[in-house]
């Protein structure tokens, strides 16, 4: 049976017309554009204290560094490259691609896609810059992982993990209550990003607050991503009103003895 919402269309067409709006307001983007800014500027204050300023930070940086580098093993060097593996790119972004296809053909909208793509690109576009400008040397103990031209600072990978299943995590809830869905998704969001951290410091690629730094990041990307696709209403959410041509009303009693 075809169903009418209150604005007239059936709920085929009302979901349809929800590819055709932005996800997104206008004020929303600049709230995105400026989150983008104060991240920034933040993240690269907080390098240059602990690069410039906090030698103190930085020695236990290079403790724990160097206790991580001691017990390596051949196990450990195995277990921490898949730990760190799903936090690359070479996943994420193909992950992300097929995640969003299956979001938009799911549920005919954008604001899945919005959330996940949104959360990781203001993760690695702070990520990108500060680390640039930042310049942090890696930990004082050899990388087991190819070294990428950014610096150690902060952690692109906890960021993006953090960014990544958190993004997961609230889409499951949007769309299921069942409880072993939501609790693999919360616990994915919950573990794995730790998980990644330690690894990358393992590995010898950042040090303990260069992972810190960007689970940070990674929190307040996916925060201010969700605040900006949950601002505009969402088009798809049919009306509780029934439509009047659709629901035909019930004749009074008044009107049924006048009638008769």
């Amino acid at each position: 049976m075809t169903v009418r919402v209150a604005d007239g269309r059936t709920d085929g067409q009302q979901k349809k017309s929800g590819l055709r709006v932005p996800p997104v307001t206008r004020r929303g983007l600049l709230l995105w554009v400026g989150a983008y800014v104060v991240l920034t500027v933040a993240a690269i204050a907080v390098g240059w204290l602990i690069v410039d300023h906090l030698g103190g930070l930085r020695s236990f940086d290079d403790r724990v560094s160097r206790d991580l580098g001691a017990m390596r093993t051949g196990t450990w060097n195995s277990l921490t490259w898949f730990g760190s593996g799903i936090a690359e790119a070479v996943v994420k972004i193909p992950a992300t691609i097929l995640l969003s296809a299956f979001f938009l053909w799911r549920w005919k909208r954008w604001r899945e896609v919005a959330l996940l793509v949104g959360s990781l690109l203001l993760e690695v576009a702070v990520f990108v810059t500060s680390s640039f400008v930042v310049d942090r040397a890696r930990p004082p103990i050899p990388q087991l992982d190819s070294i990428p031209p950014t610096s150690a600072y902060p952690s692109g990978h906890t960021a993006a993990a953090v960014a990544f299943y958190g993004s997961i995590a609230i889409i499951v809830f949007w769309h299921t209550r069942n409880r072993i869905a939501r609790g693999v998704a919360l616990t994915a969001a919950i573990v794995l990003p730790p998980v990644v951290g330690f690894c990358r410091m393992y590995r010898g690629m950042h040090h303990l607050s260069d992972v810190v730094v960007g689970g940070v990041l990674g929190i307040v990307s996916l925060a201010v991503t969700y605040r900006v696709v949950t601002s505009r209403p969402d088009p798809t959410s049919p009306s509780l009103e029934p439509a009047a041509d659709y629901w035909p009303t019930r004749p009074s009693m008044r009107s049924r003895i006048r009638s008769a």
